[in-house]
Parts: structure tokens; C-alpha cells; sequence
């Protein structure tokens, strides 16, 4: 039996941009989705959270845990290679993923769909257009790779690719680049209520080993001290418990672990009338889930100080530009409401 489209996620967002691609093509009740799922809890709840949205759509869910031992990844591989083989469209969350990259070698899609995942999908679309080596901005070169992402930019150059995705991201060369705002989102929670004073929005620098983590804490304790109260702090998924502990103490703001992706936290509301960012996806995010709700989202750029030493060119270029590209989008945004 053919499987019309089959699709791969990993994270939350991933997730989250399945939903609205199908939502957008009408393709709930075609598609068959397979979690990839990660080995954090905090990861694996907001995943099976999505999986109950994903239902109410009418989208098969299915589940690996590949990554729990060899024998999950192997078993993962056997139990997906025919399935993958069969699809005649492929939705992808992350082309970065080396479990991804195994299953790539059996497909023979008409098309290939790739779903936003954040800022990664800069890094994407920039290796794409210019032929490079798929590798993440901030990892360094893995050898034992090396073989996988050669053949998954291959396998991409040559597909009926598309890009769907809310980023900055111009027409690729033999792609298509489809843009949305978020509408099933925007249709299926909200309007939130707005809160006055300043959130801000977590960070997992320290985690990826970009940031010195007490410059972290100093840089998010001089943001709290500028709203005048106490507000929250929405964590990432992956910061790790001690650091938001310290932090907690550190600053005075309540750290909130969403279990959702914050697109749909803040959708759902409460939210703040003034977010604060370090550069990340939220800033291409938010403002589209929360047009017209009446919050502004402030970018707050690295400073070289907080930059470890041992963090390379590539990736302090890449950081700058999406903390410029954030501060244009944020200079450019239409006047919102002020109130609900």
C-alpha cells in the first residue's frame, strides 16, 4: 500500500509547522506522521502534547524513540525504511538530523516538503543555494556524518522540493518557497489577554555551548531589572534545571517551563506587553502569532563578551545576521493595538 505523504518531525516546532503545512494544503486526513522522538523529557512532553493536536486533526501519529539505544535506532530504521519507500510526498522538520539522513537513501518521493524549524532554516536554505555541506551553525565537522549529508544535499538538489517556513527566505534555485502567518494557530487558540511589564524568552546559548553561562545570567538580571517588576521567564526546552534555578534567584523572574511550543503558550495567553529575545526563531515567530494583540518584542544582541572564545567565525556571522535580520522585521512591523 502506497502511503500518500509521509512525514519526519523531531521538535516541537517541527511539529507544530506539520500542523499548519497540513492546515494550509488540507493534507491532515493524507498524512501519516512519525515522531523521532528525543531522549529529554521536557522535548518528549511538548511533542505528545502536539500528538493530541495532531489527532484532533485527523492525522495519523506514530513513534520511535530512536535515539534510547542502538537497538531503538536500528529497529527505528527497519520498521521506517519500507514506509519511507512508499511515500509519494516526504515532509521533513529537520534535514540536519543524522536519523533523517539514514532514511533518505530509501525514498523516491514526487516531492519533498520541508517544514520550518526555526532559524536553522536560514542556515538551510543558505547551504542549499550555495551547495555546501549540510552541517548546523553552531556544530562542529563530524567526519562520520560527512557521508549522510552529502547524499541528503544530493538527494535535495534533485527532489521537487518546497520550503515552508515563516523565515526570510528568498526563491532557491529549482525550490519553491512558501511563506505562512500562522493561521491555524491563530485560528485554534487565542486571542490572549495582555499582561503589562516585561517576559522574556529563554535561551539555549549556554546549552549549545555558544554563551558564557554567568554573563547569561547577568545579561537576562540587567532585562528584569529594567521592567521595573517581576515577570516571567519562558524557558527553552533544553536549558538545564540548575541554570534556570540560579537564574531564578539570579533575576527575581518566574521561570515557566511551557508545555507546548511558546508559539502556542503565548497564543494561549496570558502574555506580556514587551517581550524581550536574545537573537533566536521567536523573533520571526511571535510577531506574526501575535499580530494585533498589542506586544512588542525587543531583540537583544550578543555582545562579543558573551561569546565564548572557543565559538568560530561561522557561527558569530550567523548570530549577528539574525540578530540584524530580527531588529529589521521589529523596525518594519506594522503599528499593533494597543489592547486585545
Amino acid at each position: 500500500m502506497t502511503t500518500d505523504t509521509l512525514a519526519l518531525v523531531e521538535s516541537p516546532a517541527q511539529f507544530l509547522h506539520l500542523l499548519e503545512w497540513c492546515h494550509a494544503e488540507r493534507a491532515a486526513h493524507r498524512t501519516r506522521l512519525v515522531v523521532l522522538a528525543p531522549g529529554d523529557r521536557t522535548t518528549v512532553g511538548q511533542l505528545q502534547s502536539m500528538a493530541d493536536f495532531a489527532e484532533e486533526e485527523g492525522i495519523e501519529v506514530g513513534w520511535h524513540s530512536p535515539r534510547a539505544s542502538a537497538v531503538s535506532g536500528l529497529r527505528m530504521l527497519a520498521e521506517l525504511r519500507p514506509v519511507v519507500a512508499r511515500a509519494r510526498r516526504l515532509v521533513i522538520g529537520d534535514p540536519f538530523s543524522g536519523m533523517i539522513q539514514a532514511l533518505l537513501p530509501f525514498a523516491h518521493p514526487g516531492e519533498v516538503v520541508v517544514v520550518d524549524d526555526g532559524t536553522a532554516t536560514l542556515e538551510f536554505a543558505a547551504q542549499l543555494a550555495g551547495g555546501e555541506p549540510l552541517r548546523r551553525w553552531h556544530a562542529g565537522r563530524a567526519a562520520v556524518r560527512a557521508p549522510l549529508a552529502r547524499h541528503t544535499r544530493w538527494f535535495l538538489s534533485r527532489a521537487h522540493l518546497q520550503l515552508f517556513t515563516v523565515m526570510s527566505v528568498t526563491a532557491l534555485p529549482g525550490s519553491r518557497v512558501q511563506h505562512h502567518g500562522y493561521d491555524w494557530t491563530r485560528r485554534r487558540f487565542g486571542p490572549p489577554r495582555l499582561l503589562s511589564g516585561v517576559d522574556v524568552v529563554g535561551s539555549s546559548l549556554v546549552e549549545t555551548g555558544v554563551v558564557d553561562t554567568d554573563a547569561y545570567l547577568d545579561a537576562v538580571g540587567r532585562l528584569a531589572a529594567q521592567s521595573g517588576a517581576a515577570g516571567r521567564y519562558f524557558a527553552h526546552r533544553r536549558e538545564h534545571p540548575d541554570k534556570l534555578r540560579d537564574l531564578a534567584r539570579h533575576t527575581g523572574l518566574r521561570v515557566v517551563r511551557p508545555k507546548v511550543p511558546l508559539e502556542i503558550e503565548l497564543r494561549r495567553g496570558p502574555v506580556a506587553a514587551q517581550l524581550a529575545s536574545f537573537p533566536s526563531s521567536v523573533g520571526y515567530t511571535l510577531p506574526l502569532v501575535l499580530a494585533g494583540v498589542g506586544t512588542r518584542i525587543a531583540v537583544q544582541p550578543l555582545p562579543e563578551s558573551m561569546i565564548r572564545d572557543h565559538v568560530g567565525v561561522r557561527a558569530r556571522s550567523f548570530l549577528a545576521g539574525v540578530a540584524q535580520d530580527m531588529q529589521r522585521l521589529a523596525a518594519s512591523a506594522p503599528a499593533l493595538s494597543p489592547s486585545v
